[in-house]
């Protein structure tokens, strides 16, 4: 049975000489494996469809609950993320995040439109740290590890991994971190514009995962050195 999938690619692995297994998530089902055929010969026609951040239309056989993509209708290949270091890496923290959390086979609509928004703003915008902080947030809360603004704060804050939650007082084991931290990150978790620092933002969002969800995601820490 032939079937469309709208999908971002997240990787692949060979397969044999000239095929490959890709991790695609879609819309329609979520994260899908798929085997594409003779990609890794020279002109190959579907040689796009099997790249990294490839956004397609892709068409998939499927026989016996083993997909195979027969077609491709190229959407977006968000190719400036392949001329910038920086929006590589940052790319690649939406992805990465992508296969660590979204479980195969599970629609997510919303983490799916929030990663193809990141993708656009970091490929074509000016903008690099905040677009990831912002994907990052989103998409803990979508995974179930929401950050917690509830409380009030004034002129110190402090953060507990545990919970997740910024306190305008010692709690606990929470750690005191910087006004500015907790502004980006509250910028990007609520729309409003309160400035902060996107790049200990991100470095907060990295201890936060790390701790919180005992996952590392490499790109990330990648992307930090060089923000």
């Amino acid at each position: 049975m032939e079937e469309k999938a709208r999908g971002i690619v997240l990787g692949g692995v060979n397969l044999s000489e000239n095929d490959k297994i890709l991790s695609i998530f879609t819309v329609e089902q979520g994260t899908v494996s798929a085997k594409i055929k003779g990609v890794k010969k020279a002109g190959a026609k579907l040689k796009f469809a099997a790249e990294p951040f490839c956004f397609a239309e892709f068409i998939l056989l499927d026989k016996n609950g083993f997909k195979t993509v027969i077609n491709a209708s190229l959407i977006d290949s968000f190719y400036p993320l392949r001329e910038d270091i920086k929006k590589y890496y940052a790319g690649a923290v939406v992805l990465e995040f992508i296969k660590k959390f979204a479980k195969e086979n599970i629609v997510s609509h919303e983490l799916f439109f929030h990663a193809v928004s990141a993708l656009k703003e970091i490929a074509y915008g000016d903008k690099i740290v905040k677009p990831v902080a912002e994907f990052l947030t989103t998409g803990l809360s979508l995974a179930g590890y929401a950050l917690d603004f509830s409380s009030k704060i004034s002129e110190k804050v402090y953060f507990d991994y545990r919970t997740g939650g910024f306190y305008g007082e010692p709690q606990g084991k929470a750690k005191e971190i910087k006004k500015e931290t907790y502004n980006a990150l509250y910028s990007v978790a609520t729309g409003c514009d309160f400035g902060g620092n996107f790049s200990d933002g991100l470095k907060l969002l990295d201890y936060y995962i790390e701790k919180k969800t005992e996952e590392k995601l490499v790109a990330l820490k990648e992307l930090i050195k060089l923000a």
